[in-house]
């Protein structure tokens, strides 16, 4: 909209006569003022109150100029055609005050370069940019520590925007104001570990007031630990506290002190609910370990690890240990096995195993004999052989104490006895023989001489000799010779002694020369039996190794209910959740670790039926003296 113009005043008639002409004139002037003028007046309003803005005041409603007549007198205005350019005020010659847009961008300000911008209040300057926009001026911060309500914040003040301040006098007690302060190695009043510090004052009023300290020393172990401290009074502060806080390798750097009547301290599993607890009692002095007491997941433990190795599970029924338990142990109550009322009671070594292999119970000796002194091995296999053996020269003793008898068995029937009046015999009467004919005695030492039973009650057939048998007999008490022992002498050489008999050949034919079987009379014996170098395998254990393997759970666990917003709606719900445990667990590695090397062993079988294939045969004769010499002097 542009201004409008005004016309031009109407020509004035020529005057005829004085009167008429003046009329006339005062006429057209009435007219034109009335109407015309009247009208553009009206229209200039117009203009005005939508396109004019005046300096202190709106023009709408108010009378321009009656009441601050100076402040409504314009500078030249200069409406430029440039592109964004609204308005420039000039100032005498210069083009100072710019009014320009660009986009939504409105920009005013000085347009020379080294002009300032200042708003003014009351007659004073409150503010004021400079051609590098630096504010200044009475609504600005005198310094960084102008606390004056209403001022507008320096960057850098009171530590903010820039470096901390130092706090006054280098004194913690005296950071009376909200910001960011350090203090350094000389500092007073700051926490008791540390040199120099940074942190936060935080300021209500003069006796609410709080601070926060952080030590900063490079390379130091006080490094980062943080503390804090409170007044409520004038003059009261409180102790500095410290925090705790953790290393880059998760370490306090201090000790961690629970100060209660019943302290705690607890680990809840967000995923599925269980709690663990560490607490102590005040009253007995008591340390617990409470593992998921209220039994949220099923099969939870206490597992004790060291450098990745399981050593101990502490689980609700038992305790499991998965190392050997070393040193000396000392039970001072009973150690019963099979703790269950109903059940049988067993001290078991090597039950559980996944493969094969001895178990040994061993009792340690000296320093001579650091791996045992006494072994109890049982070896692998259906059929392994179980072997008690002791080293040493103290002696190895079987007894009983309270005057039972001590029994060694190798068959349900079959068994010697060591009996409570030191007699050594067999636990069945005339079954089990002393010796055999592969494994003899070298010689029977005895107080007397053996006894023979010759109750007629239990004999049958009892008969005369008769003439045949006679005549052997007579033979025989010539067949009586001297002689000495192939080993005797291979051992002892000449130094060998001759002892004094018969041979159990010739006896044997001088029964065939009469026309008897030998091997029909007790006086002559035929044993026989197998012999064969058996190899015997090596005894050995899987090595094994401790791997993780990822067990499933399922688990219900409680969640706030959301409403569509995802805010909680105070109610809770049951949801399902599964659960992956790490369970550690003993595995084979392939490897075999030797108990016992392989070897060959000799071994004697009784009948071919037991021997394996190849075996050699073995036999020998003998000779019952009691039963020779009786029958030589019934000929006599």
């Amino acid at each position: 909209m542009s201004i409008p113009g005004f016309s031009p005043f109407p020509p004035i008639p020529k005057r005829s006569t004085p009167e008429a002409d003046f009329d006339a004139k005062m006429y057209a002037l009435f007219q034109h003022f009335a109407v015309t003028h009247r009208n553009e007046l009206l229209a200039f309003i117009e203009f005005l109150e939508t396109n004019v803005t005046a300096i202190e005041g709106a023009i709408n409603g108010v009378s321009v100029g009656l009441t601050h007549p100076e402040a409504a007198k314009f500078t030249d205005l200069e409406v430029l055609g440039a592109p964004g350019v609204l308005a420039r005020f000039r100032d005498g010659v210069a083009s100072n005050f710019l009014v320009q847009t660009a986009g939504n961008k409105t920009t005013i300000g000085n347009a020379a370069g080294s002009s300032r911008l200042a708003l003014m209040a009351g007659n004073q300057e409150a503010i004021e940019f400079d051609s590098a926009g630096r504010a200044s001026g009475a609504a600005v911060q005198a310094n960084a520590a102008d606390i004056t309500d209403g001022r507008l914040m320096k960057n850098g003040a009171h530590g903010l925007g820039s470096g901390t301040l130092q706090v006054n006098e280098n004194d913690w007690n005296e950071a009376n104001a909200s910001g960011l302060f350090h203090t350094d190695s000389n500092g007073l009043n700051k926490p008791g570990f540390g040199s120099n510090f940074a942190g936060v004052s935080l300021r209500r009023n003069d006796t609410l007031h709080a601070e926060i300290a952080v030590a900063l020393n490079a390379g130091a172990d006080q490094n980062a630990r943080t503390a804090v401290r409170a007044k409520t009074g004038a003059n009261t502060w409180s102790p500095w506290r410290e925090f705790m806080t953790l290393d880059a390798n998760g370490r306090t750097a201090q000790g961690i002190e629970v100060r209660n009547s019943s302290p705690f301290f607890a680990i809840t599993d967000s995923d599925t609910g269980a709690k663990h607890v560490l607490s102590g009692n005040s009253t007995a002095g008591h340390l617990y370990i409470k593992t998921d007491p209220n039994e949220i997941m099923p099969g939870s433990a206490l597992l004790i690890e060291t450098q990745a190795k399981r050593q101990m599970v502490i689980s609700k029924d038992d305790v499991e240990f998965e190392v050997p338990i070393k040193g000396t142990t000392n039970f001072l109550g009973n150690v019963i096995s099979g703790y269950r009322s109903a059940a049988s009671a067993a001290v078991e070594v090597g039950s559980g195993r996944t493969a094969d292999g001895p178990a040994y119970l061993d009792l340690v000796g000296d320093t001579e004999y650091i791996d045992y002194g006494l072994r109890l091995i049982r070896n692998s296999g259906e059929n392994g052989s179980s072997v008690l053996s002791t080293r040493g020269s103290g002696g190895f003793t079987i007894s009983c104490s309270d005057g039972a008898n001590v029994t060694l068995r190798s068959h349900p029937t079959r068994a010697v006895v060591l009996d409570t009046a030191g007699n050594f015999r067999p636990a069945t009467d005339n079954v089990s023989s002393s010796g055999s004919s592969s494994y003899r005695w070298s010689q029977v030492y005895a107080g007397t001489g053996t006894i023979n039973t010759s109750d007629a009650r239990s004999k049958q057939d009892i008969q005369d000799l008769d003439a045949a048998e006679r005549r052997v007999a007579v033979a025989a008490k010539g067949l009586l010779k001297k002689y000495r022992m192939r080993d005797a002498v291979a051992e002892k050489g000449d130094g060998a002694r001759w002892h004094f008999g018969v041979i159990a050949q010739e006896l044997a034919a001088a029964f065939e020369a009469e026309g008897l079987d030998p091997w029909r009379y007790g006086v002559l014996c035929w044993d026989e039996w197998w012999s064969a170098e058996v190899e015997i395998p090596a005894e050995t254990t899987p090595i094994m190794e401790e791997v993780e393997e990822e067990v499933i759970h399922m688990v219900t666990v409680d969640e706030p209910v959301l409403d569509e917003h995802g805010e909680p709606t105070g109610e809770v719900q049951q949801v399902e959740k599964e659960v992956i445990e790490l369970v550690k667990k003993q595995v084979e590695t392939g490897e075999l670790e030797i108990l016992m090397e392989a070897r060959t062993e000799l071994q004697v079988f009784t009948s071919a039926e037991d021997a394996p294939e190849g075996a050699e045969y073995h036999n020998r004769q003998g000779v019952r003296y009691d039963e020779l010499f009786a029958f030589i002097l019934a000929a006599i």
